[in-house]
């Protein structure tokens, strides 16, 4: 089961959905990157198997978009990163796209402390309707998948800073890994009237009403 910092496939998957229909992709995928700029732990939606294939055989290696060119890119578009570039360093790579049936692709790519540990391609066939500002859409929504795919864990010093318990804590860093009230329950050996209690107490400390206020105060740098 694909993990990312302690979210499921579940909400992987829901976040990688989100993010075709709203950008009305053909394909999409997602990915981890390790601290060498390798591609692992895929979550594939539509990508066409020999695509996928000859991508991890080599042709990544001709990727414009590939994470260790992204530099300070938060998104990058296939059509517009080509035209950036020498055309004997992207024209393997253009015909590589154009034979697996792919006309554009957009990637985003998500960091934690500056180092990029996952990423997102959508892919658009030649029947799909490219959305007219695709590339801006994607910025808007970049942070918010940022927020929820990646997220930043609850630092030593938030429980002090809100006045929260080691036990609060405990519940805060499983809830902004996405865990649900019975998840949290079976990691603390507790029971979920005991974490409603604790999710009851901490909403009043942070002054927030809802789980995904708690992980969007969590996700603030200080």
């Amino acid at each position: 089961m694909l993990m990312l910092m302690g979210r499921s496939d579940v909400a992987t998957s829901e976040a990688v959905h989100f993010v075709q229909s709203m950008l009305e992709g053909s394909a999409t995928a997602f990915y981890e990157v390790d601290e060498a700029y390798n591609l692992r732990r895929f979550l594939l939606s539509g990508i066409p198997e020999p695509f996928h294939r000859q991508y991890l055989d080599g042709m990544s290696e001709f990727d414009p978009q590939h994470p260790r060119h992204a530099a300070g890119l938060a998104v990058a578009r296939l059509s517009e990163t080509i035209g950036d570039r020498q055309p004997r360093e992207t024209a393997l790579y253009r015909s590589f796209v154009d034979q697996c049936g792919i006309v554009d692709m957009l990637d985003f790519f998500f960091r934690r402390d500056d180092q990029i540990v996952a990423g997102m391609s959508v892919a658009w066939d030649r029947d799909a309707r490219i959305p007219e500002g695709a590339l801006t859409i994607a910025q808007k929504i970049h942070q918010y998948l940022q927020f929820n795919l990646v997220g930043r864990p609850a630092a030593p010093d938030d429980g002090q800073r809100y006045g929260l318990t080691s036990r609060e804590m405990d519940v805060v860093r499983l809830l902004c890994c996405g865990r649900t009230n019975r998840e949290i329950g079976e990691c603390l050996k507790i029971g979920q009237a005991t974490v409603k209690t604790h999710l009851i107490h901490i909403f009043e400390k942070l002054g927030v009403e809802t789980r995904s206020a708690v992980v969007a105060m969590m996700a603030r740098p200080h």
